[in-house]
Order: structure tokens, then C-alpha cells, then sequence
């Protein structure tokens, strides 16, 4: 097998070296050929064009520019204004309107969550008040998967109220 594979690349080497010589040949007499027209064109006298250089009349300029240049390269003082703004009178009325509904907002939101937070923490003391005694798990005693669902639910009774 190996011997049939290298006779098979020496077959293949000497017919590319049997061509490659063939066509060195074939090609000698076209190369004295250009080499003669070659010197035949460079006989000749130069051409009686001649191309002054004239000035441009317009110059290009090309600046690169980063991404988002714009951005990054105006001063915060320089900023355009946003929205109507009153003429410069002083002060912005409508600056501190919005002031005074944002901070009543706030302070809304924030009664709110107290409310709903006490009202979540009643509950959950309204639900371990209404567990049996034996429910109750202790602190020596590791819960079994097999306690009743109100002795696992009555983990969040023994944990502080300052933690849920």
C-alpha cells in the first residue's frame, strides 16, 4: 500500500517538473518579444505633454470625532435649558412648584408604606396570638418534616418584629 502511494507522488512530481520546463520554453521567445518592445518604447523621445500644477481651488478638512463627543465635551454650566423657563426675573416659579409636589408626594408615599408596614405587623401578630401553645416550635427541637403547617408557619412568631 505505501509502496503504490509513494510510486503514485513521484509519477505526480515528474510530469509537473516535465511541464513546468515545457512551459519555460514556450514562454522565452514572448518574453524576448516584450523585452524588445520594452526598449523600443523607451528609444522614443518623451511625450511634448506637459501638465502644469495648478492651485486647488477648495482645501478639505476632515475632523474625526469621537462617539457621543457632543455629550462628553460641553461644560455642565453650558448646558441648553429644558423646557419653558420663565424670562430671567430673579427665580423660577415653576422650579419651586415642582418642589413643593415632590416633596408633598414624597412625604405621601412614605405615610403610606408606615401604614401598610404596621398594618402587615398587626397582622402577623393577630396570627401567632390565634396559634395553639403546642404549635409553637422550641428552640431545642429541630422541625420533621412531618410537623403540622402551623408549626412551620409559627417561625415567623418567634423571630423579633424589629427583623420581619
Amino acid at each position: 500500500m505505501h509502496r503504490r502511494l509513494l510510486f503514485l507522488i513521484i509519477a505526480a512530481l515528474s510530469v509537473a517538473a516535465i511541464e513546468i520546463a515545457t512551459a519555460q520554453e514556450r514562454s522565452e521567445p514572448a518574453r524576448v518579444e516584450s523585452l524588445d518592445r520594452l526598449r523600443a518604447a523607451l528609444a522614443k523621445p518623451p511625450s511634448k505633454l506637459t501638465l502644469k500644477e495648478r492651485t486647488p481651488d477648495f482645501t478639505v478638512h476632515i475632523e474625526k470625532r469621537r462617539p457621543m463627543q457632543d455629550i462628553f465635551d460641553v461644560p455642565p454650566w453650558a448646558t441648553d435649558p429644558v423646557g419653558w423657563q420663565t424670562p430671567g426675573i430673579g427665580f423660577d416659579v415653576l422650579s419651586v412648584v415642582r418642589y413643593v409636589a415632590k416633596s408633598a408626594a414624597d412625604a405621601k408615599r412614605g405615610h403610606d408604606m408606615r401604614l401598610a408596614r404596621d398594618d402587615v405587623q398587626r397582622a402577623i401578630g393577630d396570627y401567632c396570638a390565634a396559634l395553639p401553645a403546642d404549635a409553637a416550635p422550641t428552640a431545642d427541637a429541630a422541625p420533621r418534616p412531618t410537623d403540622d403547617w402551623r408549626a412551620k408557619a409559627a417561625q415567623i412568631c418567634s423571630t423579633s418584629p424589629a427583623i420581619r
